[in-house]
Formats: C-alpha cells, structure tokens, sequence
C-alpha cells in the first residue's frame, strides 16, 4: 500500500496521507509523493482544489517518522536546506484545505498551516513537540506568530502544549470544528464552494491575501537557518532524537556549543 493515496472527485483533488499505523507520520518517499502530487494537481487545469488529510482517525500526521530521521542521522544532524513551503503546499496558486482528523504534530501541524483552510474535527489537537527532542520547530517558529498572537504561538512553542480544536477555532486558527464522521464531507463542501467561483478570480485573491502574511517571511527564515545551524552543533538534538527513538527520556546538557578559541 503506497504511502500517499491521491484521488480525484471532479474539480478537486484528495491526497491521504496513508501510515495510519504510524500516525501518518511523514518518511522521505511520502514527502516525495506529496511533492510529486502537488506538481500534478497545480499542473491540471480542471482541479481546482486540493484537499489534504490523513488516513484512519487517529491522526492528520504525527510530523517527520523520528526513527527514519534517527536511523539516517548518524554522526549528528545536520541543516535540511528546506523552507517555510512543504513540499509544494505552501508554494501552490490554487486553494487548499486541511481536513484535520486526528492530531496534527510538529510537521503534521506544519503542514496545515502550508493550506489556506483547515478543518478540523472536535477531538483533533496541534501541538509543537519538537523542543522535547531538543529541536526546533522550522516552519512552526517562521509562521505560527503570522497566525497566533506573538504570546499564543510563543507558549506552543516554549512549552510544547497542545492547542484543542475548540481552542485553535476560537483563535482563528481553524475555520471549522466539526464531528469526527463529518471531516471530509465538510471539507468537501468548502471546495465545493470554491469550485463554483472564478478559479482566476480565486487564484488572484489568495495570491494577494497572502502578500501581508508572508512580509519579511524570505528575511526571517534566513534567520531561522542561522539560528539552527547553531542549534545543531549543539549535543541536545541527537539526544533529543536519539531518546525518542529508544523509548526514553532524554538527557539533555542544556549547553550552547562552546566557541573555538581564537
């Protein structure tokens, strides 16, 4: 069974992300799918809106599979060159929908907010966990505050709590809260909206909507990469990794790296 699942339901395209035993959590060949998928669906001119959600009703994604990450890490982690853009979501002219059923963890969490609409079902949650592991959230520390209150985005990042779906619909954060069983007819429903208007008229509205979020976005994750890079030179982050894929707590110095000595 393949890690990615697209379909086609008229003008819009659905692509389930597919490890439902494992959270849905991302692995190298699922991201190059989702890539792929994301090319095809921009590339077609009859799908209008792509809708983006996760497999069983556990999960939308629990983020990147840390025991791939941990086993293809050796000798230390190392600055992915990424962006702020997961795998063509946040980079695509036309709509797109999270159809949140489950939790949506560290890159799961990221990449709902590469779309532009998110719906969520009532026992769904967000959360930022990537601290615990002694790292850092990238596109959650480049967008959350974009979304949030700088204080509402901080607190998920610094305390790796978890946002409810009713909390995350009272902040704006999500546009619907809806039963669990509703999740994709809802979903649905919203591209079904969209597909009745001009697509160029739809397509010219987001891309000016987004102008003001993404101020300054190309400047700040340069800084990110900055700051990472430092990070990772740090002995936290293996532990962090390494702990998480051996089932236990992790044993972190709480140490910046030492400077060499001119």
């Amino acid at each position: 069974m393949p890690d990615l699942l697209v379909s086609q339901a008229g003008h819009i395209t659905v692509m389930t992300l597919n490890r439902p035993e494992q959270l849905n959590s991302f692995t190298n060949a699922m991201a190059s799918g989702l890539t792929d998928a994301m090319a095809e669906f921009d590339a077609d001119p009859n799908q209008y809106v792509a809708i983006i959600t996760g497999a069983g009703q556990r999960a939308f994604s629990a983020g990147r599979d840390m025991k791939e990450l941990a086993a293809t890490s050796e000798g230390g982690l190392k600055v992915e060159r990424s962006d702020v853009d997961l795998w063509g979501v946040g980079s695509s002219p036309k709509p797109t929908i999270a159809a949140i059923n489950g939790l949506a963890v560290a890159g799961g969490f990221e990449l709902s907010l590469n779309c532009d609409i998110r719906v969520a079902s009532e026992d769904s949650w967000f959360g930022l966990f990537e601290v615990k592991r002694g790292i850092m959230a990238g596109v959650g520390t480049n967008l959350l505050a974009r979304y949030l209150s700088l204080g509402d985005a901080l607190y998920l990042l610094m305390t790796a709590d978890r946002m409810s779906a009713q909390d995350a619909f009272q902040r704006g954060l999500v546009q619907k809260v809806v039963p669990a069983a509703d999740v994709m007819e809802s979903a649905m429903s919203v591209a079904e909206k969209i597909v009745d208007n001009s697509q160029v008229a739809v397509q010219a509205s987001k891309k000016v909507a987004y102008f003001s979020r993404n101020h300054g976005i190309r400047e700040q994750f340069e800084l990110y990469r900055a700051v990472n890079q430092r990070l990772l030179l740090c002995e936290d982050p293996m532990e962090g990794v390494t702990a998480f894929a051996e089932k236990r707590e992790p044993h972190f110095t709480n140490r910046w790296p030492i400077p060499p000595s001119s």
